[in-house]
């Protein structure tokens, strides 16, 4: 019975993602932000607060740019308290609890490599500013152990859970897949479907270690597979904005997408095919002022130049 409930959902949702929010939009409105300089690794994560970009790259280093001035050169750099080879870093999220003293909401990074030991784990650092510096310290550590979902009912992620935090609803979401989401793996579309969990934030007064298990469990919500190559993004109005892809290194099989899911339907709703747009490997993506910030990784061994933070236009 739950398989049947599982395809009629995704049945739903294929014919629903053309309805709200016009659907597939072509031609968004798509600019370059910021050209960035200062790369040391591969870029990944991005947030933003008041006048600060953080972009972090692969490993835990966090570069900072002053959103007023669009300048691409970093005006300060600083090392995550998690930082070490195996944290990807592949997403961030600020939250809506500050620790005492602190310059900035506490940060939720996503580790995003999937075989590490620490790939279910969560990091929640806070970010202190001292003039032109910048520090961080880790406060807290999540880990999702769905040892116990398919027990109960529930469809397992393979892995790599990207965690995204709903400042408005005041959730803590997971987003994952059934299977990893290369071409080699899940060789056919519908073979695969992405899974959504919510949870409570959980407060730093619980302690340094909390562990979510299906007992935290608040929703569970499937959305069809129809598109390879998952990377991060973040929750708007109970919507998670995520983007997929390489760009224009792998274009017939991973090229640039941005999906919107509706966790209320179950459903996309807006559809993204950027790969004209933005070229290159999309990494994170931040909704600021009614507009979608994109970070993006280049490859210099390949011909590409700086990393870019691209300007797109909300779906209408």
């Amino acid at each position: 019975m739950r398989r049947i409930i599982l395809l009629l959902s995704l049945a739903i949702g294929v014919s629903a993602a053309a309805q709200s929010f016009g659907g597939l939009q072509l031609e968004p409105e798509c600019s370059e932000f910021i050209v960035k300089q200062g790369r040391g690794r591969a870029q990944q994560g991005l947030e933003m607060y008041k006048r600060y970009i953080f972009s972090l790259e692969d490993g835990g280093h966090v570069n900072v740019y002053d959103f007023k001035n669009a300048d691409g050169k970093p005006i300060a750099g600083f090392e995550l308290a998690s930082s070490c080879p195996d944290n990807h870093a592949n997403n961030a999220e600020f939250g809506v609890e500050k620790k005492r003293g602190a310059s900035f909401p506490l940060m939720y990074i996503s580790i995003g490599k999937p075989g590490s030991d620490l790939d279910w784990t969560c990091f929640v650092e806070s970010i202190t500013r001292r003039g032109k510096r910048f520090s961080s310290e880790l406060v807290q550590t999540i880990t999702l152990d769905i040892s116990g979902f398919a027990a109960k009912g529930y469809e397992p992620v393979f892995g790599a859970p990207s965690w995204l935090i709903d400042s408005e609803r005041k959730a803590l979401w997971v987003f994952s897949a059934h299977q990893r989401t290369t071409p080699k793996v899940t060789l056919r579309a519908e073979d695969n479907f992405y899974i959504a969990y919510r949870f409570r934030i959980p407060a730093l007064s619980e302690g340094a270690s909390v562990t979510l298990t299906v007992d935290d469990l608040q929703q569970q919500v499937i959305f069809p597979f129809e598109t390879w190559f998952t990377q991060a993004g973040c929750m708007y109005d109970g919507k998670i904005f995520y983007c997929f892809g390489v760009g224009k290194l792998d274009p017939e099989n991973r090229p640039s997408r941005i999906r919107v899911y509706d966790t209320d339907s179950g459903t996309i709703i807006a559809k993204y095919n950027l790969n004209e747009e933005i070229p290159y490997e999309m990494e994170d993506l931040v909704i600021r002022d009614g507009w979608i910030y994109v970070n993006t990784n280049t490859s210099p061994s390949r011909g590409q130049g700086d990393p870019v933070i691209y300007k797109l236009s909300m779906p209408r």
